[in-house]
């Protein structure tokens, strides 16, 4: 039997690539894989793609050609390098599909660099969040944005590596947008998870039953039910998600925001503790692994070793409801700042919670807040009738942790910025 379904050439075969260009290959798509780590390549050939020996040999028969790549420079290297690019081999009229984060502002001069030798190749800009099981799984959350008839046309291949698959108005680079607005609700509550998993320990609680509770509250997040456990076992060196992937992804967004004049307080503190992580060398270590910024010198692993802990206050009367109030303080304070960033760069505000709340950038406070900011049309948190007891509660938890000497710059950024937004 003919297969029928489009030839795909897929470049970045590492924790995400491989996974989506593996399960390109289950359903059925012709995929030849390029990575310059061969056994990376070997199990994409495992499940019935076929290896490249060059991102132009990948590219040769393809009418898809998918990158995975870390960054923009990693993507004109596969695309552009004389004699092994890409773009020089593909057939004509077929479609570049980038799936890397990359700055907003990299896609139009790629698709101008691209225009300079083949200007009858498609682009499509769609990045992708999930992480490595649903890119395994083919449900990742896809934010692509292009040509409306290039969509079409890539609709079939989207739809396998996606669920949700979001179409983003606007044209080229407003995936981009939308991704770096997700990635400002992750890049905050991964180092907030840090921050409170920090709090919980060094007061000498039970760091298993403040995550256990946190995880039923308030100041539940996404990023805090997923790095948590990590924090528990002090397991830093199984790598899911590296230090220097939230570095990068955090300082795409805070680059983007300086250069078109929005104030992003809470995103540049997150970006100055990832930065202080890379400079305690953990740069390729779990991102959960920053905690240990939280850690007396002497005792890095004490998050792990408490989980047996019967301290139900500890120092300074802290409980795990301060806590919690902790991470609830930041995720209101965060989720404002988010949403007024994205009516600043022209994403539709109801389409940006339902991205949020579907993906790893999802907290309880973001559910709440966000769509009574929407409905208010107001980015004031006065419109937010949570906002007067989760600022008194944050206040009291930001004096609790400085009674102990215990430094929680997210939550003091975030409680000086709701006192800026509630100013008379």
């Amino acid at each position: 039997m003919v297969n029928t379904l489009p030839k795909i050439g897929f470049c970045g075969l590492g924790a995400m690539g491989g996974g989506m260009a593996r399960n390109l290959a289950k359903v059925g798509f012709p995929v030849a894989g390029y990575d310059l780590y061969t056994p990376l390549v070997d199990k994409l050939v495992a499940v019935g793609g076929t290896a490249a020996a060059s991102p132009a040999a990948a590219a040769a028969n393809c009418d898809f050609m998918i990158l995975m790549v870390v960054n923009d420079v990693q993507a004109d290297s596969v695309l552009f390098t004389p004699e092994t690019g890409a773009i020089a081999a593909m057939p004509k009229g077929s479609t570049v599909i980038l799936c890397s984060t990359t700055p907003p502002s990299y896609l139009k001069k790629l698709r101008a660099h691209i225009d300079e030798t083949r200007p009858d190749l498609k682009l499509l800009d769609c990045p992708v969040s999930g992480g490595s099981i649903r890119a395994a799984a083919g449900t990742l959350s896809i934010f692509s944005s292009g040509p409306e008839e290039d969509l079409d046309n890539a609709k079939v291949v989207l739809e396998a590596m996606a669920e949700p698959l979001y179409r983003i108005p606007g044209g080229i680079s407003m995936g981009s947008v939308a991704k770096m607005l997700h990635q400002h609700q992750a890049a905050t509550n991964i180092i907030m998870a840090s921050e409170a998993m920090g709090l919980a320990a060094v007061a000498g609680l039970n760091t298993k039953d403040a995550y256990d509770a946190i995880c039923k509250s308030i100041g539940r997040s996404w990023m805090f039910e997923n790095r948590g456990p990590h924090m528990l076992a002090n397991d830093y060196l199984t790598v899911h998600s590296a230090v220097s992937i939230i570095l990068k992804d955090n300082t795409i967004v805070t680059t983007h925001a300086k250069s078109i004049g929005f104030p992003l307080v809470l995103e540049n503190t997150a970006e100055q503790l990832y930065i202080t992580g890379t400079h305690n060398g953990l740069t390729k270590e779990d991102d959960a692994g920053l905690v240990r910024l939280y850690m007396p010198t002497s005792s890095p692993d004490l998050v792990g070793n408490l989980t047996t802990s019967s301290v139900k206050e500890g120092k300074a009367g802290i409980t795990i409801d301060t806590v919690i109030d902790l991470m609830a303080g930041v995720h209101l304070a965060s989720t404002r700042e988010c949403m007024a960033f994205a009516k600043f760069v022209d994403v539709d505000l109801s389409l940006l919670f339902d991205i949020v709340t579907k993906g790893a950038g999802a907290s309880n406070m973001f559910d709440i807040a966000a769509p009574q900011i929407i409905k208010a049309g107001s980015f004031s948190l006065k419109t937010v009738k949570e906002t007067p007891e989760v600022l008194a509660n944050l206040k009291v938890a930001v004096q609790k942790a400085t009674e102990i000497g215990q430094s929680v710059p997210m939550a003091a950024a975030a409680l000086q910025q709701i006192y800026f937004d509630l100013r008379e």
